[in-house]
Formats: structure tokens, C-alpha cells, sequence
């Protein structure tokens, strides 16, 4: 017994607080978190009309947990903090930005006609661009099939048993061809196990050795292209005034991505796969404005 007149269940007199059935907190402080990066920018300001920046930042961020509030009740056991550390759902491990503005060498302020109709026309033209490449999010595998550990430690989940090496844990590839209804085998099932209970209470019969986030198993990378295309027209209304034409498009190239994979174990018939795809298609603003 925990203290002397204790009269509750096993279970009761196992959790960090017995007297109590439950015991709440709200931002505790008692998570912790690291993040390690190397990073490399290379600028070039303008000239001859080209500007450009590429950053590029190599990084690994590792937590307990991802947020205050969620800290208390995401965890697996609260006599083990350490078991909580592990890479985060912000982890991304490669990062890559280019941004961009190149001034068309056309025009007066240009190096190629000047003057005329065709400096009027080719003339003011502007291009630019944000173009960022980035890892995918790690992946969580977990189970909705998990047995109550709640009753057992006051914990809200239970983490599955890995049981396989990464280097069998994924039997697939990015898929070729969409499969909405079926679809398509990434994750290995026999990798993974939801944490079996004991027969009479579903009690877990051990905690699980997975981790909040897988530190290898990703989704997929993630590119994103923007493109703006502007003319500037000088007016005679007064100085510094312009006539602007723009067009500016988003996801430039029509890309649509890959959903992660399933990662719920407890769902055997869509555990590991990839179900067809997200993302908006390409879109194009086109816009005037008149600045004096």
C-alpha cells in the first residue's frame, strides 16, 4: 500500500499521485528540448539586374514533447520522462530557400533595346521568386486498438512495439499510380505491434519501445515554387508615378503531393499504405495598379 488506509485497486496504488482518481496540470514546464543546425546563406546583391539569396539549413530538433498544453496528456508514463525524448513533428532535416528578383536587361535602365516600340514594350519587366525544398514530417506510429493503460498509470496512451529493424520497416516506394480505394503498400505491418493486453482488464502488459516519432520513417519531401512576373510603365503624371501590370503564380509546376502513408496499427487494412493525393493545383493572379 502506498499509505496505510489505502483501500484502492493495484492500479490506483501504482500511479504517482494514489489519493487521487485524477490529477490534471496545465502548462507544467516540465518538457525539454534541444535543436542542433548548420546553416550556409549565399547572397548576391543586385546587380545587373540579378539579386538572389539561397539559405540552406541542415538541422535536427529533438523534445520530450511539441507543446505545453499537450505535454501532459500525450505522454506514456509520467515516472519516465526520458522515454518521451525523441526527434519532433517539427523536425526537418534539410531546408532549402531561393529567393530571387531579376530585372530583364531590356528598356531604357536595360542593356538591349533602348528606345522605340520595343523599348516600350520589352521595357520594366521584373521576375522573381521563392522557391523553398524541404524534408518531409516525421512520422508517429500509434495504434487506436491500445489497451487501457489509463486505468493502469492515469496515462492517456500507450506507445506500439517495434518490432522489426528500420531497414525492414518499409517494404514499398513513393508510389507511380493513385489507389484511393486499395491503396498502395509502404510501411512493412509485421514491423509494428500494438502492445497486448491482459485478459481480464486489457491492462498493457508493458509499455511499448516505439518512440513519439519515428527518428527515420518520413513522409515525402516537400517542394514549393512561386513566380511573379511585373512591368512597371514610367507615367508623366508626376514623378515616381508607374502604371503596374503583375501576374503571380503559385505552385508553379501543377505539383500534387503524395498523402504519408497510414500510421494508425490498430487499423490493419490501411495501416502502411498511401491513399491518393492533397494539394491545390496551380493558381494565377493577375493584377493592375496605378501608383502616383
Amino acid at each position: 500500500k502506498p499509505y496505510a488506509d489505502f483501500s484502492g485497486t493495484v492500479a490506483q496504488s501504482l500511479r504517482k499521485f494514489p489519493q487521487y482518481y485524477a490529477v490534471s496540470a496545465h502548462r507544467s514546464g516540465e518538457a525539454y528540448s534541444n535543436y542542433h543546425s548548420a546553416q550556409v546563406t549565399l547572397t548576391k546583391r543586385t546587380g545587373n539586374g540579378l539579386s538572389f539569396l539561397v539559405a540552406y539549413t541542415w538541422s535536427k530538433a529533438l523534445a520530450t514533447n511539441d507543446d505545453a498544453i499537450g505535454y501532459v496528456y500525450g505522454n506514456q508514463s509520467m515516472y519516465n520522462r526520458r522515454g518521451e525524448y525523441s526527434v519532433t513533428g517539427l523536425n526537418i532535416p534539410h531546408d532549402l530557400k531561393i529567393t530571387f528578383i531579376y530585372d530583364l536587361p531590356f528598356g531604357p535602365k536595360g542593356r538591349w533595346a533602348r528606345s522605340g516600340v520595343q523599348g516600350a514594350v520589352l521595357g520594366g519587366w521584373t521576375i522573381s521568386g521563392i522557391w523553398r525544398y524541404r524534408s518531409g514530417s516525421p512520422l508517429s506510429i500509434y495504434s487506436s486498438a491500445n489497451p487501457d493503460i489509463f486505468s493502469a498509470l492515469g496515462s492517456y496512451q500507450v506507445y506500439p512495439d517495434v518490432l522489426l529493424p528500420y531497414s525492414q520497416q518499409i517494404i514499398g516506394s513513393k508510389p507511380k499510380i493513385s489507389d484511393e480505394v486499395n491503396g498502395v503498400a509502404y510501411l512493412n505491418p509485421k514491423a509494428f505491434q500494438t502492445v497486448p493486453g491482459t485478459p481480464n482488464n486489457n491492462v498493457p502488459t508493458h509499455l511499448g519501445n516505439a518512440s513519439r516519432y519515428s527518428p527515420n520513417l518520413r513522409g515525402w519531401m516537400v517542394p514549393s515554387e512561386s513566380l511573379s512576373l511585373i512591368k512597371r510603365t514610367p507615367l508623366k503624371l508626376r514623378e515616381g508615378s508607374y502604371f503596374e501590370l503583375r501576374a503571380d503564380a503559385d505552385n508553379l509546376f501543377n505539383r500534387a503531393f503524395w498523402n504519408n502513408p497510414e500510421t494508425d496499427i490498430g487499423d490493419a487494412e490501411r495501416f502502411g499504405k498511401v491513399f491518393g493525393k492533397n494539394g491545390g493545383g496551380r493558381t494565377i493572379q493577375v493584377g493592375v495598379r496605378i501608383s502616383f
